[in-house]
């Protein structure tokens, strides 16, 4: 389980392969917020760990806010695409399966 440390800081460390990092707080930034890395070795467990963190944090059930702050150079296109899909938002980044629609057995 990821610590809530303070306010704007990271909940985890860089990881040392690819990865994609994200800003979560809810909506009006007024009661929590962190920054967090998401590993391409490891999304599923980093993406459980952040939801399940946002889930503890925002107990009074407001909207949440989720924006694609950086990645590695191996993420770029894969960023991209999150980042400018129409029907997509930044909060799909959190959904394991859009990982496993785009990497498949690339990993």
């Amino acid at each position: 389980m990821l610590t809530y440390k303070v306010f704007w800081n990271s909940v985890n460390e860089k990881p040392k392969g690819e990865w994609i990092e994200i800003f979560a707080s809810d909506w009006f930034k007024e009661y929590w917020g962190f920054y967090a890395y998401i590993s391409l070795d490891s999304y599923e467990k980093d993406i459980e760990a952040i939801n399940d963190l946002i889930h503890h944090l925002n107990w009074r059930d407001g909207d949440v806010y989720l924006e694609l702050i950086n990645h590695s150079d191996g993420l770029k296109d894969f960023y991209h695409w999150l980042y400018e899909k129409g029907y997509f938002t930044h909060h799909n980044a959190l959904d394991p399966e859009n990982w496993q629609k785009w990497f498949g057995d690339k990993k």
